[in-house]
């Protein structure tokens, strides 16, 4: 493959590493800058050398590689915020802080919720995120981006995921940079009056005020929440079903903005535009204002990292195409992540970044080969064949990801993306034009009348993609090398069909046994070897969890309709190699090696004779001493769950401590496993 000879590419791979070496092994800030420098005034050297000579050696590409892979690791040690002296971590007692809130996220039924900026703590300038909280009430409104907040509630430390198979949103939020949260109330914080406005405040205010104008013009809030995701890049308004219908119907990447929203505003500029070539200085005027709108677009709509990686990609393209330059896909693709990654590091990180270049990525490689198997030439037969094979190659690319981090695949994703797709051109140039009219104030009834009826369609049709729910394959297992197997595959079999030749059929077929390799690796590596009991945390309830080998038994004191929508026990049934659940209603005694475990409930029966647990349960809010309760029975262990009111988990603690008795709370400490001999 051609695309692997590029210099651009082996420096990206090269960039890539340094940035993983950099996250996992966490080097210092000074140290990573200090073997940068050592590397380059070498590879500065080599250059020189590699001058004066007519054969060129391959030290000078070696050289420039691990340079390249040292830088990975200065701009990722440069980018985490802790390693700058000023990041609110390094002060030892925070009194007060004072933040600015960058970024409005979707709320909760309890909280509304923001990404905010450290301004200062105790009087010292600060820096640093966090992950702000603020209880709604009857009178609150949404605090706007750029709004200084002041506040004497101190910082808390954000918790791992307390269920293993939990979304662990620490790690997600630390990715971010974000390493502390605040709950405050209304009454907990001072905001400050006529502070200076940043870009990204002058952006959420003008993405705010066209929300208003929407609102005036009776668009219905489903319909809202989906010109708002189509044109603005906001998906805050957007309801968990319709979320979750369009994701089932395979059609969940048209409500995030990506290269094929750009390429249309891409196609509609340049349409608009055109005159402008007729002048002198015209095309360096069109040039100039592509990429002013493009990337305008980029920032008003919030820089994800789909929408950046499509901004940076198309302008790569608009700018080669204006010097008359002859352009590789492929290359300028890896260009754009290259750069990308110089800038945010932290984008390898992000599963919509990930997507995002798989999904191109496998559109250029695979659609040529498409066309092979067959190229109509009927316009009506080449624009159904380009779809579809679009549609499966996009499907092909992000298949094992899709598998990894969601285990589910909709199989009628090509129905909604031949029916929705091709129109969606239309459904955003008409959305431009509302938007602007509305802005404006100059948007006539009829005119949001028609584009809310036909977005109204739109989520109609997709709807009823979505419930044919048997054609959705749900809780599929993937791991992380079986992902790479699957992508080792795809390739080997992709390039030879391109090239057909016998030493790259040997290559694929050898990628299968390899696959093949990988997954029984990875089996060998996560079948259960040891059976175990675990306690889980739950709010308001209780669940245990017995494992033998492939066997399964979940005790708990949920009802059917509780049992059903209950994540915890939905996830732990999915575990692979799972093939026997059982499940069961709740004793006050388990036998647990040579010894009991005693759940105390509610009621608080303890005293069974003859009874010497070695662990002990607190469930549901037992009104016992604990004093009392230690001195009886002299547990090895104290457990208390989420069930349990947390005043209470707090006396208990300072009991058991005082008693020195090793406590465990769920809640704090995440879930409580015993391995059973």
């Amino acid at each position: 493959m051609k695309w692997l000879n590029f210099t651009i590419t082996k420096l990206t791979f090269s960039l890539i590493l340094g940035i993983l070496i950099g996250y996992y092994c966490r080097i210092s800030w000074e140290l990573s800058c200090l073997i940068f420098g050592g590397l380059f005034l070498v590879l500065f050297i080599f250059y020189w050398i590699a001058r004066k000579q007519f054969i060129q050696t391959i030290g000078f590409g070696l050289i420039a590689l691990i340079t390249t892979v040292s830088l990975g690791v200065a701009i990722e040690s440069f980018h985490e915020e802790k390693n700058h002296a000023s990041h609110y971590s390094k002060q030892h007692t925070i009194e007060h802080v004072q933040f600015r809130i960058h970024e409005v996220l979707k709320s909760n039924s309890y909280y509304d919720r923001y990404v905010a900026e450290v301004l200062r703590v105790n009087d010292t300038v600060a820096s640093g995120k966090i992950l702000v909280h603020v209880q709604k009430d009857s009178l609150s409104t949404s605090l706007p981006v750029d709004a200084v907040l002041y506040t004497k509630k101190s910082l808390k430390t954000i918790k791992a995921a307390l269920n293993p198979t939990s979304f662990d949103y620490r790690a997600y939020l630390n990715d971010r940079y974000m390493y502390a949260q605040l709950y405050l109330k209304t009454d907990e914080f001072l905001l400050a009056e006529n502070t200076p406005k940043t870009l990204y405040g002058y952006a959420a205010t003008l993405r705010n005020t066209i929300h208003k104008r929407l609102l005036k013009a009776n668009f219905k809030a489903d319909e809202l929440a989906v010109i708002e995701a189509l044109l603005l890049g906001q998906r805050r308004q957007i309801s968990k079903t319709l979320q979750t219908n369009y994701a089932n119907a395979g059609a969940i990447h048209i409500l995030a903005i990506s290269g094929l929203h750009v390429g249309i505003l891409l196609f509609l500029l340049q349409f608009l535009l055109n005159p402008l070539g007729r002048f002198k200085y015209g095309n360096s005027l069109k040039l100039f204002l592509i990429l002013s709108i493009m990337w305008s677009f980029a920032f008003i709509s919030g820089l994800s990292a789909s929408v950046v990686r499509a901004v940076t990609m198309f302008t790569a393209i608009v700018i080669a195409t204006h010097f008359r330059r002859q352009t590789n896909t492929l290359q300028v693709l890896t260009v754009s992540m290259f750069f990308l990654l110089l800038c945010k590091p932290h984008f390898l990180f992000d599963i919509g970044f990930q997507l995002s270049y798989a999904a191109v990525f496998a559109i250029v490689v695979l659609q040529p080969l498409w066309k092979k198997l067959w190229n109509p030439k009927s316009f009506l037969g080449k624009s159904f064949w380009g779809l579809l094979t679009v549609s499966l190659s996009a499907q092909l690319g992000v298949l094992p990801l899709s598998l990894y981090y969601f285990h589910q695949f909709p199989g009628l994703f090509f129905v909604a993306n031949l029916t929705i797709v091709p129109l969606l051109g239309i459904i955003l140039a008409f959305g431009v034009l509302v938007i602007v009219l509305a802005y404006f104030q100059m948007l006539p009834e009829f005119l949001s009348t028609m584009y809310s009826f036909i977005i109204q369609q739109m989520n109609v049709f997709v709807s009823w993609i979505a419930s044919h729910e048997q054609f959705v394959l749900t809780n599929i297992p993937m791991r992380f090398l079986q992902m790479i197997g699957c992508y080792m595959v795809l390739i080997a079999f992709a390039q030879y069909i391109h090239l057909p030749k016998g030493k790259l059929l040997k290559i694929a077929l050898c990628s299968i046994l390899v696959c093949q390799g990988l997954w029984f690796l990875d089996r060998f590596q996560h079948f259960p070897k040891a059976n175990s009991f675990a306690i889980f945390h739950q709010t308001k309830a209780t669940i245990l969890a017995k494992q033998e080998g492939t066997n399964l038994q979940l005790l708990h004191n949920l009802d059917s309709s509780a049992t059903a929508k209950n994540y915890t026990l939905k996830t732990l049934q999915q575990k692979d190699f799972i093939e026997n659940v059982a499940h069961d209603r709740l004793q006050n005694v388990y036998a647990v090696n040579d010894s009991y475990l005693l759940r105390i409930d509610s009621l608080g029966m303890y005293e069974i004779p003859q009874l010497q647990p070695a662990y002990v349960l607190l469930s549901n809010s037992p009104k016992i001493n604990l004093n009392r309760m230690i001195a009886k029975l002299q547990p090895n262990y104290i457990i208390a769950d989420g069930s349990n009111y947390r005043s209470y988990v707090q006396r208990w603690k300072a009991a058991a401590e005082k008693q020195k008795i090793p406590f465990h709370y769920t809640g704090e400490k995440g879930f409580f496993s015993i391995i059973l001999e």
